[in-house]
């Protein structure tokens, strides 16, 4: 009863953890990433690379966003880039990249040959995956892409 009890009242209290549930080994399917992108109100199209892997076209502040999907066998792959890109008119210089990498965890930059940045986020779902895991990868890449903007004056 004392079990049943605390299970209630964590769930009440922590309601996202209440409807996590594991994902099989090998990572996650792009529909298990495009429902979280939905539950959370983004839009998810879900389509294929050049490759045949799948991908998710989406969006956040007014930013369109790409996930991209690796390691896929049988409908399930082993981790997902989310992926952005912004055209500056004189581009942006090597410093202000390195800036960003230097100074912050999540989201990584970089330039095209045109000098124009892009953020990437990488996340593992190999072993142990979670809805859960999925929407915290979400709520993560969703924060920095307007901080990136707001970096490089986008």
């Amino acid at each position: 009863m004392k079990t049943l009890i605390c299970g209630l009242l964590a769930a009440a209290i922590f309601p996202s953890a209440a409807l996590a549930r594991p994902l099989p080994d090998g990572g996650v399917t792009a529909q298990e990433v495009a429902q979280e992108l939905q539950s959370k109100g983004y839009k998810a199209e879900v389509g294929k690379d050049g490759g045949g892997d799948p991908k998710i076209t989406s969006g956040v502040d007014g930013s369109r966003f790409t996930v991209w999907f690796y390691g896929c066998e049988s409908g399930r792959c082993a981790s997902v880039q989310f992926e952005t890109a912004f055209d500056l008119k004189n581009g942006a210089a090597f410093e202000k990249v390195n800036q960003w990498n230097k100074e912050r965890r999540f989201g990584s930059a970089h330039l095209d040959d045109e000098m124009d940045p892009y953020v990437q986020y990488d996340v593992d779902f190999e072993h142990g995956a979670t809805t859960e895991a999925v929407a915290n990868a979400i709520d993560v890449w969703v924060t920095v892409v307007p901080r990136f903007k707001s970096f490089i004056g986008f």
